[in-house]
């Protein structure tokens, strides 16, 4: 059976998403997992969610997406040190050396490559998974064949986003960020850099904002560059048939959007398994998910974009 994925930005949200049929949850680790502080989890949140998802029969994923400086590696081993004690079932990284670093320290835990790895092929998949990943999270432009070629050659879990934003970068390799606004604190005894996600911030969205092309005259202005919704519906049966998990994203979002989005995609994929697919109405029940969704992220991004003109504290 494909597993169902789903965010936790807080503990009321992990409750909710096991409510909603969810098989395992991932959570951020506070100042290590590219979002904004208010939606991840501290030492505390972290031991309360894996007891809401060992006591639901699913699975908590810890999700360290940050790149560490060399000075900052021994307290993000401390960290995994911690997560590990509290029978986190899985860590989320994106750095290759610190997943070898842990598979080395704990072999037993289950480790998966991120999406801001950008694994777009069976050698790179192969290379993470001998470096310690057991499952990858694919690219999103990669295909049903594409993802199969991976399966079959690297002889590794795979992992999709089946709702989420595209980019028009590398998921997770986009500076941007940093160069509109960039403001270093403290979370504990780690640097926590807001403005900067590949440091642990959050990202403030530059690229939803207007922008202008010009040399010797203005070519093009009032336009955005590329960032929209990614949803999956009909691709979904066959990549049953392939991968070993699918992905929700939305940390962000309220706590009641995401128990319905769970709910939608947990009974979707069960009306798939029953054989009972009426696409038509699974469609438009999903447009109007999506059309809510669109709704919420349009105000956090306004949210981040006064937060990096310095009006808000993240």
């Amino acid at each position: 059976m494909v597993e169902l994925l789903a965010p936790g930005g807080s503990t009321d949200m992990v409750r909710a998403v096991f409510e909603a049929g969810a098989n395992s949850v991932y959570a951020g680790v506070k100042g290590w997992s590219r979002r904004a502080s208010r939606y991840e989890l501290d030492d505390s949140g972290i031991v309360e969610a894996v007891r809401i998802a060992h006591d639901s029969g699913g699975e908590l994923r810890a999700a360290i997406n940050a790149t560490p400086s060399s000075m900052e590696i021994p307290m993000l081993m401390d960290k995994i040190d911690f997560l590990y004690s509290r029978e986190v079932d899985a860590l989320i990284l994106n750095d290759p050396g610190i997943i070898r670093l842990i598979r080395d320290r704990y072999p037993d835990i289950k480790i998966v490559a991120s999406i801001g790895c950008n694994i777009l092929n069976h050698e790179e998949a192969r290379f993470y998974r001998e470096a310690g990943a057991d499952m990858i999270v694919a690219d999103c432009k990669l295909d049903l064949n594409e993802l199969k070629e991976i399966k079959e050659k690297a002889k590794v879990g795979i992992e999709v986003l089946i709702h989420a934003n595209t980019d028009f970068t590398y998921l997770g390799k986009c500076w941007m960020s940093s160069y509109m606004s960039l403001r270093p604190e403290k979370i504990g005894n780690k640097s926590y850099y807001i403005g900067s996600p590949n440091r642990g911030g959050v990202c403030f969205r530059p690229c939803l904002k207007r922008w202008k092309l010009k040399g010797e005259e203005v070519y093009s202005e009032g336009f955005n560059l590329p960032n929209d919704m990614f949803l999956l519906l009909e691709e979904i049966p066959g990549l049953m048939k392939v991968v070993d998990c699918l992905k929700i994203q939305g940390r962000e979002y309220s706590v009641s959007l995401i128990r319905e989005i769970v709910s939608f995609y947990r009974s979707f994929i069960n009306a798939v398994e029953s054989g009972d697919l009426r696409m038509d109405f699974w469609r438009r029940k999903l447009m109007k998910l999506a059309s809510r969704r669109d709704a919420e992220r349009l105000r956090k991004t306004l949210e981040l974009m006064r937060a990096a003109e310095g009006e808000l504290l993240f």
